[in-house]
């Protein structure tokens, strides 16, 4: 009786195992056999693009790319993932959790990746170079975007309009734009805005923070974009140059302005008196007119402004700053329009 249980037992394993070689060898994906990689396992090929992987998991990981399979759902908002770790990086912006702190400042994040990229602001370090103009930058999807400047390629294209961008993130900003979706909200002042850098600029209005420096002159800034235009004021340096005129500009959304007044496009329409703009900006600061709306307060004198540039030219009032000087006489002036005005005096007279 046990030598008849113990051949059962011996024929059930071999059974078990001849059927699972079978289910291997009949999956729907085929899988070859690769190098062995440096800690002696076999990597596993994926047939599509020829990938070798390290295993089956990843290798099933890998796959989703090309199937389109998002087995991980989001219960809050049905959202679906490709990979447990991409749901529950998303499930962070439901919660808030950020686990991961920066040892310098004590900034925390929700994924580890951006810690890493976070982390190389303070150490300088950007290891990706372009090989067209040697700029260098802190990620590699930083470096991917600013290749397309030299190309010009725009591979995302919006559906309702056609407009084409270099990046899934700036289409997806502009898809905002139709849908009127404003995703991200201000929890001081509950003011919604279409993409999170904006809510985190305007954050700063409320927190007075101003975290990025300019090394020349130490003038400190709420955002790193206005680091960067700023900067081209000690450099001189105009990369977007308009097709037409030649004409050369500090930074793109400056061009695609110039860009209009020789179309004449003015698409950003009020839908109070139908007035249109060539720009955002534009069109927001004339709606204030209608609505009363002065957002940007003065910290002295409690004095409130439609835009953040008339707050910025009356705190010079406080502090005598003039930073803008006429080349050919020395005199300085608060704001830009001021010096232009000056600067009339002197072509006037030759």
């Amino acid at each position: 009786m046990f030598c008849i249980l113990i051949i059962e037992s011996v024929i059930f394993i071999v059974m078990s195992l001849i059927n699972c070689s079978l289910f291997y060898s009949n999956t729907a994906v085929k899988v070859s056999e690769g190098k062995k990689s440096q800690n002696g396992r076999k990597s596993q090929e994926c047939e599509v693009y020829n990938k070798l992987l390290t295993d089956s998991i990843h290798l099933q990981k890998h796959e989703r790319i090309h199937s389109g399979e998002k087995p991980y759902g989001c219960k809050q908002c049905s959202k679906t993932f490709s990979c447990s770790s991409k749901l529950k990086k998303h499930e962070r912006t439901h919660s808030g959790e950020k686990p991961y702190e920066c040892k310098q400042c004590t900034k925390t994040f929700s994924c580890s990746s951006s810690l890493k990229l976070h982390e190389r602001t303070h150490s300088g370090e950007k290891p990706y170079e372009c090989k067209q103009c040697t700029k260098t930058f802190s990620c590699s999807n930083s470096l991917k975007l600013h290749e397309r400047t030299h190309s010009g390629e725009k591979p995302y294209e919006c559906k309702q309009c056609s407009k084409t961008f270099r990046s899934s993130s700036h289409l997806r900003v502009h898809e905002r734009t139709h849908s009127g979706e404003k995703p991200y909200e201000c929890k001081q002042c509950t003011k919604t805005f279409i993409c999170s850098s904006s809510l985190h600029s305007h954050e700063r209005t409320h927190s007075g923070e101003k975290p990025y420096e300019c090394k020349q002159c130490t003038k400190t800034f709420s955002c790193s974009s206005s680091l960067k235009l700023h900067e081209r004021t000690h450099s001189g340096e105009k990369p977007y140059e308009c097709k037409q005129c030649t004409k050369t500009f500090r930074f793109s959304s400056g061009l695609k302005l110039h860009e209009r007044t020789h179309s004449g496009e003015k698409p950003y329409e009020c839908k109070q008196c139908t007035k249109t703009f060539r720009f955002s900006n534009c069109l927001k600061l004339h709606e204030r007119t209608h609505t009363g709306e002065k957002p940007y307060e003065c910290k002295q004198c409690n004095k409130t402004f439609r835009s953040s540039s008339h707050l910025r030219v009356h705190e010079r009032t406080h502090s005598g700053e003039k930073p803008y000087e006429c080349k050919q006489c020395t005199k300085i002036f608060i704001c830009s329009s001021s010096l232009r005005s000056h600067e009339r005096i002197h072509t006037e007279t030759l």
